[in-house]
């Protein structure tokens, strides 16, 4: 009789421990994000179409110009520019355990929050982005990348 190999216990991620990269921006320090729903369409134009919401980052505002500077060119450009977002999920250990890249994302909206002379809260900038496509990254890969980068 063999005993049967248990396989660790899979406990749910958090949700506090991830980090935005947008394309050719440093840093943007996110708050939240708020993943696009994705659906298959119904009668697709061609066989698995697919419709995405938008993905929407927040960030407390800073001196840093680059989210606004990137919706300003969206909105005055005849082909607004697109970058590809990776977001990560992180370990308690901050490694990299899954994430998402979503492509062709372009800005559509750009909000800040309230001011309240009342109030002691940060200022917060969001950005909302029309998502293209985007796919899952498993560990592995994220691994892979580590490795080839170096």
């Amino acid at each position: 009789m063999t005993a049967a190999r248990a396989d660790p216990p899979r406990s749910p991620f958090a949700n506090m421990r991830f980090r935005v990269e947008i394309d050719g921006m440093a840093g943007t320090g996110a708050l939240e994000v708020i993943f696009p729903e994705a659906r298959i369409v119904a009668q697709p134009p061609k066989p698995g179409a697919v419709r995405y919401g938008a993905l929407i980052v927040k960030r407390g505002l800073t001196t840093a110009r680059d989210w606004y500077e990137w919706w300003d060119a969206a909105r005055s450009a005849r082909r607004p520019p697109k970058r590809p977002v990776r977001i990560l999920l992180l370990d308690e250990a901050g490694i990299e355990t899954g994430g998402w890249r979503f492509e062709e994302t372009t800005p559509v909206a750009y909000q800040l929050s309230p001011l309240n002379a009342l109030g002691n809260e940060p200022v917060i900038e969001t950005l909302e982005l029309a998502v293209g496509r985007f796919e899952a990254l498993a560990p592995q890969a994220l691994a892979d990348g580590r490795r080839s980068a170096t």
